[in-house]
């Protein structure tokens, strides 16, 4: 699991699953570039990171916006003098039924989970090829059921779209190591986050029906896989990672 002297941009850091893959690759040797939009909340995990004896630096950065995009990635580069990897984190939900979900939702939920994984790595291309680099991207294994769960339509629709996108730079760019990582749930996360009741009672509708695993994964957990994949010298394309159900 060596990512000793790695140059990484860790998109979507200042929280959750991003905040604990860009301390652990820093505590495991990486440079790391966290990135995100609170700028305040980035500069706590870089100067965290410092502390503990890692390498990290922070960048702005609003993945649905192709100028801010453009001048992060230019900025972390210069910096790092290059990038070896990219990691995508960042992912929105709100549960919606079809019939109620506008264009302004949709939008939103497009944006964040699948628009802005490809602009991000539109910015970063020429540097994953000029290292014959990795980039990696969080998905869910909710865009592999057959019927999304109750409500959460939108968000596994954009999933699986982000799942074909990657094959898509895959097949454009093989010169580049792309791998999505597949996610069951995860605790400490900001999913869910600012839900109404009326969209929590929905997660009690998956409890019934079994949809659920009965406990979360830890983000560090999630971390350690990132960064096993991130030193391996061989092509992961796809790999899966998902709570051990709890057994009464």
């Amino acid at each position: 699991m060596d990512v000793d002297g790695k140059r990484v941009l860790v998109v979507g850091a200042s929280a959750g699953v991003g905040r604990a893959i860009a301390l652990t690759l820093a505590a495991g040797g990486a440079r790391v570039a966290v990135t995100a939009r609170r700028r305040d909340l980035l500069e706590a995990v870089a100067k965290e990171a410092r502390e503990a004896g890692g390498d990290a630096i922070a960048a702005e950065l609003d993945v649905r916006d192709s100028a801010s995009c453009e001048a992060a990635v230019s900025r972390v580069a210069a910096e790092l003098g290059g990038l070896d990897a990219m990691v995508y984190t960042p992912g929105m939900a709100r549960p919606r039924l079809l019939a109620e979900a506008d264009a302004s939702e949709w939008t939103r939920m497009l944006e964040t989970n699948l628009i802005g994984a490809s602009l991000i790595t539109r910015a970063a291309l020429h540097h994953l090829q000029a290292s014959r680099g990795r980039a990696l991207y969080l998905s869910s294994i909710t865009a592999d059921d057959p019927v999304p769960r109750r409500g959460m339509a939108l968000y596994a629709t954009s999933k699986a779209a982000l799942n074909k996108l990657i094959e898509a730079w895959r097949g454009e760019h093989p010169e580049i190591a792309f791998t999505r990582l597949q996610l069951g749930d995860t605790g400490h996360t900001e999913f869910g986050l600012g839900w109404s009741e009326e969209e929590l009672a929905y997660v009690q509708e998956w409890v019934k029906e079994g949809l659920l695993f009965g406990r979360f994964m830890k983000p560090e957990s999630v971390a350690a896989q990132v960064q096993n994949i991130l030193s391996s010298t061989e092509d992961i394309p796809h790999f899966v990672l998902q709570p051990r159900r709890a057994v009464d």
